[in-house]
Order: structure tokens, then C-alpha cells, then sequence
């Protein structure tokens, strides 16, 4: 059975060089985690969620990588971790055993916490090589658990509750990759039309409680870098509408962002600050965007989620919250 849900805005904690619709002035730097996250026996799951991360250790993703270690092992070590893509930039991997793995990922996220399950997605970055041999590392890496191209999961979040994660492949839902055959060689070989199958399927079916989609592209986003993904909201927007989903997790836009157009039951969570970022921009759908590296906490105690944007300093710059009654 599905339950009613609201979403609102909790507060902004720190005001930030950033790109709130009040567009206020920076009132405090200092980092600060306030005591919504001293709460480290009281969630039933949290998750980590970072984007467009490989880089080698630079642009702030060494310091970003360090900074969700710290945060597991003071505040609450995450269940699994959320990647949404561009997980190896800036031409993805060409195999399994590339030295990328090693330089962007066994040697960045080296916490033991972050030894979690991580269950990523396929970004356009990552079609710049073989997406193949993303999907085969999940033979090799114990934590690394890309089962294909898109696919499901249930998670438990008590006796009564549970989450279902649709982990989609976004490239080859817009025509532009499928039609670049020589920049990403693998988009034109995906069945577009049996994905979208699959997804309108697959949530028509979904009875849990918290239903969560993860992709690459925004279906929303007001950065003025790539912004809406007008192909994705015709396909998707009516899907996760009539089938009730929750939130809608993407990267490609180098910012965190929150947005819900006007009507909409769904969040649109953009995170994507593993490394580099852009500035940022706001639109008529926006409730907060921020242009800081950083990563995203997402933890759900009772009948109630809190998605936080955390600073590659600790700061927690905003908070998300939603409900099930």
C-alpha cells in the first residue's frame, strides 16, 4: 500500500555563496553539523549519493572522498553508497583492468566505510569508453555492484518499509548520444524502447513504500551548463507522476540542486559535486541550487526522509525533508 507524501524545504543552515532564490549574502563560513545528524543509532538506513566524481583525485574529489570517510566514522556510516555517473571522466574506462580503477576509485574511497556496496549508473562520460567493462568490474570488486546496464533493488527499511531503487541508463534515452556512434560507441547499441518498457514495468509493479529512481541526466535542472533534459521529461515526468515516485537522483550539472515544478508530487535532486562543480543558476522550479563540492546523506528514520547536501568541509549546507503518514 502507498501512503500520502509532502515535500518541503527544511531550512538552509548556512547562507552560501550560492544560488538560493533569496540569493543571500555569505553570513557564516565556519563549518557546522548541527545536531540533525547527531543521530547515529536513531536512522533504520542511510545512504551516501556522489556524481561525476572520477578525477583522478583532483578538483576536490581527494578532498570530497576524505570528507564522507570522516562524516561515516563520526556521524553514521552509510548502509550503501549511490553513484550516478560520470564515474570515470573525462573517457571513461576501456576495461576492467584500466589503472582508472585504481587512480579514481580503489585509491580515493579507501575509508573502511566506504567499503559499503555502491551501486552506480552509466553517465555520458562513461559511454566515452566501455560501459561493459563497468558492468564485468562488479566480478572482480566486492563492492562495486553495477549488475547491467539499468536495474532494480529493494531495500528494507523496517518491518513495514521498504524502498525500491530503479537504477536507469540515461545516455541512450537522448538521441543526441545515440546518434554520436564514433564520440559514444556503445549508446546506439542500447534498446531504448525495451528500457522504457522495463521502467513503465517495472513501477507499475512497485508496491513499496519509498520508491526511488536514480539516473545521470536531470529530467529537471536550472543550470545554465545543461539544465532541463527535454527528451527525458517527455519520456519520464508522466511515468514517475502516475506511478508515484519519490525522488529522482541525477548528476550532470556540476551543482546540487532541489526543484519540484509547480503540481508535482516528485523531488528532483541534482548532486552532481564529486569533483569539479559550476556555477550555478536558479529557475521557476528551483527551491535551493549551490555551486560547492560535496556529497549527499540520505537517511530515513520512522515515516520520514532527510536528504542533506554536506560540504567537502562537513558543513551540512541544506536539508530535504519528506514524509510518508
Amino acid at each position: 500500500m502507498r501512503f500520502s507524501k509532502y515535500s518541503l524545504a527544511l531550512l538552509t543552515l548556512l547562507f552560501l555563496l550560492g544560488c538560493g532564490k533569496d540569493n543571500a549574502e555569505t553570513a557564516a563560513k565556519k563549518p557546522a553539523i548541527d545536531s540533525i545528524l547527531q543521530k547515529a543509532d536513531s536512522s533504520e538506513i542511510s545512504f551516501f549519493i556522489i556524481s561525476d566524481w572520477g578525477r583522478n583525485g583532483y578538483f576536490y574529489q581527494k578532498e570530497v572522498a576524505e570528507r564522507m570517510g570522516i562524516f561515516a566514522e563520526t556521524i553514521e556510516a552509510p548502509d550503501f553508497i549511490l553513484s550516478c555517473g560520470d564515474n570515470f571522466q573525462v573517457h571513461g574506462v576501456a576495461s576492467t583492468s584500466d589503472a582508472l580503477w585504481m587512480r579514481n576509485y580503489e585509491n580515493i574511497y579507501t575509508h573502511p566505510s566506504l567499503e559499503a556496496d555502491w551501486y552506480p549508473v552509466l553517465g555520458n562520460h562513461d559511454y566515452q569508453g566501455s560501459t561493459q567493462a563497468q558492468i564485468d568490474y562488479s566480478g572482480i570488486s566486492r563492492r562495486w555492484n553495477m549488475k547491467d546496464h539499468y536495474y532494480t533493488l529493494v531495500k528494507p527499511v523496517n518491518d513495514s518499509t521498504r524502498i525500491r531503487f530503479l537504477f536507469i541508463d540515461t545516455p541512450p534515452l537522448i538521441s543526441s548520444y545515440r546518434m554520436s556512434t564514433e564520440k559514444y560507441p556503445d549508446a546506439h547499441l542500447q534498446d531504448s524502447g525495451k528500457q522504457m518498457q522495463w521502467i513503465r514495468r517495472t513501477l507499475s509493479e512497485a508496491t513499496e513504500e519509498w520508491i526511488v529512481v536514480v539516473g545521470h541526466h536531470p529530467v529537471y535542472s536550472a543550470s545554465q551548463k545543461h539544465g532541463d533534459t527535454e527528451e527525458l521529461i517527455t519520456k519520464l515526468q508522466s511515468l514517475f507522476e502516475k506511478y508515484r515516485v519519490d525522488l529522482y537522483l541525477c548528476g550532470h550539472d556540476h551543482d546540487m540542486q532541489h526543484l519540484r515544478p509547480e503540481g508535482s508530487t516528485v523531488d528532483y535532486v541534482v548532486t552532481g559535486t564529486g569533483a569539479t562543480v559550476r556555477p550555478c543558476a536558479v529557475n521557476e522550479n528551483s527551491i535551493i541550487s549551490l555551486s560547492e563540492p560535496g556529497f549527499t546523506q540520505v537517511f530515513i528514520q520512522h515515516d520520514t526522509l532527510y536528504l542533506n547536501f554536506i560540504r567537502k568541509d562537513g558543513a551540512r549546507l541544506y536539508t530535504m525533508k519528506q514524509f510518508i503518514d
